[in-house]
C-alpha cells in the first residue's frame, strides 16, 4: 500500500446496530474524536464463525457468541494479508503493527 493511499476500516460485533451506535456515541463523548467508520452487526455470528473467532469461554452464557478480538488486513483481491487474533480481550495489536501490515501490501 502506498504511503498516501487510503485504507477502509470496519468493525464487526455481535451487538445489534442500536447498541453499536450507542457505544460509538459513548466513545465520542470523551472529546478525542468520533467513530467515523462502519460498525457492522453480526448477531447471528455468521462472519464470526466463518473466521473461527467465537470465544468458547462464553458458551452457555447470555453473551455467547462474543468473538476473540481480531484484526484482519485484507488486500484489494479479498485475500487476508495479515491477521492478529488474541485470546485476551485486553490485548490488541499496536497501531505500528497494523501500519506495518498495511505498508507491506502491494
Amino acid at each position: 500500500m502506498k504511503k498516501d493511499e487510503n485504507a477502509k476500516l470496519y468493525t464487526i460485533s455481535v451487538d445489534p446496530p442500536d447498541v453499536s451506535k450507542n457505544f460509538a456515541e459513548k466513545i465520542a463523548s470523551d472529546g478525542k474524536g468520533k467513530v467515523d467508520f462502519p460498525l457492522l452487526s453480526d448477531p447471528g455470528h455468521k462472519i464470526i464463525d466463518a473466521y473461527g473467532l467465537r470465544d468458547p469461554a462464553y458458551e452457555g452464557q447470555k453473551v455467547y457468541g462474543i468473538p476473540h478480538p481480531a484484526v484482519y488486513v485484507i488486500d484489494k483481491t479479498g485475500k487476508v494479508a495479515w491477521a492478529k487474533i488474541e485470546s485476551n480481550y485486553r490485548e490488541r495489536p499496536t497501531n505500528q503493527e497494523i501500519r506495518a501490515s498495511l505498508g507491506a501490501l502491494k
